[in-house]
């Protein structure tokens, strides 16, 4: 017989649930809710909150919060027709994992809101009273978080069903800042005599904060340094840039249509030892990386006068990105980045954005200051898009040492404490209720927010267990 949250991650897997569009999903949790007799409550954001009252003799303990998005991150493959408003996930399991057909999988947070509800839906299971929190627009801003009223909240301990490994628990999640970029670039409407498209595509991509300290290339950023140097070889004219698409996922393309007077070998011919070089520096990060210059068709348009085409280039060139700072003696843990995630140059108008990850709430300040500091040098506005805490919670507190003591019996082995350099619902939710007692409990799910996406079957099963053995034990 199939474990509950498999059979839950099933149907909501057939929901579509893109970040602003989580009605559907609201929709089905208020509809479990009445099915099963729970208290619950939906705001205009749809943030959905369940209220169970503790089993049989333990009616008088303290609540205790469970808590998961609703949202997914939508991103495919450049083939998938897959419409992330109307179409289900096509869900495929080989070799003990389950992964979706060209598109991300959604189980961040997909498995954390089929685990609660799987809980929820286990008669004889001993537990507190619950508070079950699922929160919308995780992935794209966390205004669910900020939005939700916790006023008829009581929990101050709390498990995140957010996260990506078994048998660890996240202690420490970074601040966000995210900035907007944008600035008007004179424009002519003078003709061009040779029109190019320049392509950067093919990179290996990943999570803007999980992956960031593993020098993955950004696209926007390598077609920045290659213009930048036709630039300063034989002056250029911007038309369009586009790259990256999502808020939190390193750019794995961009596209930019210029205009410049050399012939395309001559171009090419100029960019040919960088691109080599560029290859050679990604060798192993990003080895499907493809640099094409080629003709193109711009048709009607002004163009950028080369003056503030270089601008805008220097701009993006000495915009810094990545890891700006790692922990000494840990350079695997990332204590600061930047990741410049979304561009659009159109029209001579820029729009981009950037966001400043810290796991040090005095740091992710500086970072801020920074950011604006390039803006002000290249004469580009930048405003404050998100803001959103971190939490760092001791490692030895009650829930921990619980969630450790458990882990050590199903497997022999301690559990992981991690420290993650990615914001999660939970630094809201802890800042705002005072929690400083969580935990975190998920199963292994690799390669989130891409079409790569795939869960550890055994490994849901397994966390499943071990979610049911804390509540009997809290």
């Amino acid at each position: 017989m199939e474990l509950r949250n498999l059979h839950y991650f099933r149907e909501i897997s057939a929901i579509p649930r893109k970040s602003f569009h989580e009605e559907k999903i609201a929709d089905y949790l208020e509809a479990f809710a009445r099915t099963h007799g729970l208290w619950h409550t939906r705001d205009q954001l749809h943030n959905v909150v369940f209220k169970k009252p503790g089993s049989a003799g333990r009616e008088q303990e303290a609540p205790l919060m469970l808590q998961a998005h609703t949202d997914m991150v939508c991103a495919k493959e450049p083939w998938s027709r897959h419409d992330f408003l109307r179409d289900p996930i096509e869900i495929r399991e080989k070799d003990g994992w389950m992964m979706a057909n060209g598109t991300t999988l959604g189980a961040d947070d997909g498995a954390g809101v089929a685990n609660i509800l799987g809980l929820l839906d286990e008669p004889a299971l001993s537990h507190p009273p619950l508070e079950c929190v699922f929160t919308v627009q995780e992935e794209d801003g966390m205004g669910g978080a900020k939005g939700l009223d916790m006023s008829a909240l009581r929990s101050r301990r709390m498990i995140g069903l957010d996260g990506i490994q078994e048998g660890t628990t996240i202690y420490s999640a970074s601040a966000v800042r995210g900035c907007k970029f944008q600035a008007k670039f004179c424009q002519d409407a003078a003709p061009a005599e040779n029109t190019y498209r320049l392509t950067v595509s093919g990179l290996t991509s990943g999570h803007g904060a999980l992956m960031i300290g593993a020098e993955r290339a950004n696209a926007i950023k390598v077609a920045a340094r290659l213009l930048r140097q036709l630039s300063r070889a034989c002056g250029i004219r911007l038309s369009e840039i586009r790259g990256g698409g999502l808020i939190h996922v390193i750019p794995r393309e961009c596209a930019v249509v210029f205009a410049a007077t050399p012939d395309l070998e001559v171009l090419r011919e100029v960019l040919s030892g960088l691109m080599r070089q560029i290859h050679a520096e990604y060798a192993e990060t990003d080895p499907g990386m493809e640099m094409v210059l080629e003709r193109a068709d711009a048709g009607e348009t002004a163009w950028t006068t080369e003056a503030d085409s270089r601008r805008l280039l220097d701009f993006l060139y000495l915009l810094p990105v990545g890891a700006q700072k790692r922990t000494a003696g840990k350079y695997e843990q990332v204590e600061g980045s930047f990741n410049l995630s979304i561009l659009q140059f159109q029209n001579g108008t820029l729009d981009c954005d950037l966001v400043c990850r810290s796991n040090y709430p005095v740091s992710i300040e500086e970072l801020w200051q920074t950011a604006q500091a390039y803006g002000e040098q290249f004469h580009v506005d930048g405003r404050m898009t998100m803001d959103y805490a971190g939490y760092h919670v001791p490692t030895d507190s009650p829930l921990i040492r619980l969630w450790d003591a458990v882990y050590r019996e199903n497997t022999g082995q301690a559990l992981g404490l991690t420290y993650m350099h990615s914001a999660l619902d939970a630094g809201t939710i802890c800042e705002r209720l005072g929690i400083s007692d969580m935990i975190v409990v998920m199963p292994t799910v690799l390669d989130v927010h891409t079409p790569q996406e795939r869960m550890n079957v055994d490994s849901f099963c397994r966390t499943y267990e071990y979610l049911k053995q804390i509540l009997i034990r809290t």
